[in-house]
């Protein structure tokens, strides 16, 4: 058996904007999705946790699966084979995912969990199959998955781990500002992204754009000078696009979560699409951290996400 893990992700800045070719700040997080391949018997078992579903095959059923259109359990195996050119299979298998840790009860959390199990089977299937596995693998695996484009930033930190700058399709290694403390928030719901997704899109064809490029330029300008003021102004620069295009990205919980912050002297943004799932505080005193955690805790779940020091690997049992 092999067992491949992917972490998860979190948008520190440039959400929206990186659909516009500017760069985005993006952390993989220390919440991993797991994928074990264990090649045996005569039927292909799948099963998910986390998600929770499980189905047995065939080799010929599975082989004939629509990606696009498959569910469950066997979607995410489907459309990594997909992805890896539909090599030759073996009558049988054992697969298992595990996004547990992407979960806060039976609600996401919001981290980029489709992602990390994309890429996490991806690497499993290609080691199990004798593939080779490069990051364009599970990008594709992820657009069959979830049936739309998007920047592919997920993808990107699953595959690289760490802090990256990610632009047109491009991640480079990233740097947390030392002087700069963070605090992540799940505001205790999730998001539909794909609906934001739809709404930015067609905001963007039939009006100006003048919101979304100051966006873009507050983002580009935080690479230049990560502090608390170009932080801010960026936030600014998001509330006035949420505005704009009717977004939703600040809905009462992280409206609620920005109030709370404002009070301390802190930058709060939501991270990604927004509209539920995970925000973040941040601050120069991590003593203002500490006032906000006091303010906010009754009402929202403090996250300790910590920077995932590797993309996808294996795992030695």
């Amino acid at each position: 058996m092999n067992e491949f893990a992917a972490p998860g992700k979190a948008v520190i800045w440039g959400e929206y904007a990186v659909l516009a070719g500017a760069p985005a700040l993006v952390m993989a997080v220390d919440r991993y999705a797991h994928c074990a391949v264990s090649v045996e018997g005569s039927t292909w078992h799948i099963r998910s946790m986390g998600f929770e579903s499980e189905v047995e095959l065939d080799v010929d059923t599975l082989t004939r699966l629509d990606p696009a259109s498959t569910q469950g359990a066997a979607a995410v195996v489907r459309s990594a084979l997909a992805a890896l050119g539909d090599p030759p299979l073996p009558a049988g298998a054992r697969v298992t995912t595990d996004t547990t840790a992407f979960y806060e009860g039976d609600r996401k959390l919001g981290i980029g969990s489709s992602a990390a199990i994309c890429t996490a089977t991806c690497a499993a299937l290609a080691d199990a199959l004798s593939r080779t596995f490069e990051p364009s693998v599970p990008r594709v695996a992820h657009r069959l998955l979830q049936g739309k484009a998007g920047s592919g930033l997920d993808v990107a930190a699953a595959c690289e781990g760490g802090l990256i700058r990610f632009q047109s399709g491009q991640a480079s290694p990233a740097e947390w500002p030392a002087y700069l403390h963070y605090q992540f928030f799940w505001v205790g719901h999730s998001a539909k992204t794909t609906d934001h997704l739809a709404r930015f899109n067609a905001w963007r064809t039939s009006s100006n754009n003048r919101p979304l490029d100051d966006l873009c330029a507050a983002s580009g300008r935080l690479f230049d000078h990560a502090d608390l003021p170009a932080l801010r102004d960026y936030v600014e620069r998001l509330k006035a696009l949420d505005a704009a295009a009717g977004l939703g990205i600040y809905d009462a919980a992280h409206a609620r979560l920005d109030e709370l912050a404002s009070r301390v002297q802190l930058v709060y943004k939501p991270c990604g699409a927004g509209g539920g799932d995970i925000g973040i505080a941040v601050s120069d005193h991590a003593s203002s951290l500490d006032s906000l955690l006091a303010l906010a805790a009754p009402e929202f779940l403090p996250l300790n996400l910590e920077i995932a020091p590797h993309g996808v690997h294996r795992i030695s049992r």
